[in-house]
């Protein structure tokens, strides 16, 4: 019995030691991190642009159309651990403030952000932040879906900026309803204004 119990304890400390971090990493068994595509995103989208805005008609705007002009403007934060957005634009109840801040969430591996609008009771939506939003960045295309709720009714919102060039976007806003369907809540073409330095003064 000792020596069956001491192959045993022999055996349960070859596999502690196989699986130590550093057994790992000299085995080539290292888990590698997600890319951290933050910087990709801050040098397509750093800079000041000019905003053809355009709401489609919908109970919220009257069933009017809604158009006008607005601006944008994407900056790296402070070492380019954040990238924010300012906003500016005609809105179905009037001018439209925005923030946005978008970071890399190393522990859960994908992009994390939060956004302040003039017209949310609590400014800046931290708790949204934190639970509904979903922020995607590959292939040209930028994505944001966020849960939200209104009169007791769960719906999605779609934000995508597409067509991203030098000198201009897309961008798109669209809604899904409980029951499935999406419609075009609004579309926003961005002509650039000026480029910012972005990080490390690229």
């Amino acid at each position: 019995m000792k020596a069956r119990s001491l192959v045993v304890a022999t055996a349960l400390l070859a596999v502690a030691w196989a699986s130590s971090p550093g057994r790992a990493q000299s085995a080539g068994q290292r888990v590698t991190p997600a890319p951290n595509p933050l910087q990709a995103l801050t040098r397509a989208l750093a800079g000041k642009w000019q905003l053809d805005v355009r709401f489609e008609a919908a109970p919220s705007t009257g069933n009017k159309v809604i158009t006008g002009p607005g601006e944008e403007s994407w900056s790296a934060g402070p070492g380019g651990i954040t990238l924010v957005e300012q906003e500016h634009i005609p809105s179905p109840s009037g001018d439209a403030f925005l923030m946005g801040v978008i970071w890399w969430d190393s522990a859960k591996n994908h992009l994390g952000g939060v956004e302040c609008n003039s017209y949310l009771p609590v400014t800046c939506d931290l708790k949204g932040g934190l639970n509904d939003i979903t922020i995607t960045w590959g292939d040209g295309k930028f994505q944001i879906d966020e849960l939200e709720t209104h009169n007791g009714r769960r719906t999605v919102w779609h934000e995508y900026w597409t067509n991203i060039t030098p000198d201009s976007f897309t961008q798109t806003g669209d809604v899904t309803q409980p029951d499935g369907t999406t419609t075009r809540f609004m579309t926003i073409h961005g002509k650039r204004v000026t480029t910012l330095k972005t990080i490390g003064g690229e």
